[in-house]
């Protein structure tokens, strides 16, 4: 967001190419964390929100960057994009925060 604000918006939207990859990773860690689980752990429910979350984050950065993409070279960042990018920081932020209740 920041890089639109300063007008560039192709180093914009390869960071949220970037972003895909590492709400991938954060989406499969906590998969993986969820799969290692016994059926009876008292933090199921925490990890099943948390993979929730992370695929729903992902699809929203996945929404960003589609959206953006033929609009590179225009220099406007469409609204859709910049409102998907929002919603996946903030779902991130709830996992997270998930996490960190959860401890």
């Amino acid at each position: 967001m920041g890089a639109d604000a300063a007008g560039e918006h192709a180093l914009a939207f390869y960071l949220v190419l970037a972003g895909i990859v590492t709400t991938a990773h954060a989406a499969l860690q906590a998969y993986g964390r969820l799969v290692e689980l016994p059926g009876d752990a008292p933090t199921l429910g925490a990890a099943r929100l948390q993979s929730t979350l992370g695929v729903l984050a992902l699809a929203l950065v996945l929404v960003a960057a589609a959206v953006r993409a033929p609009a590179v070279g225009d220099g406007v960042v469409p609204t859709l994009g910049l409102s998907a990018l929002v919603g996946s920081l903030a779902l991130l932020v709830l996992a997270s925060a998930v996490k960190l209740v959860q401890r």
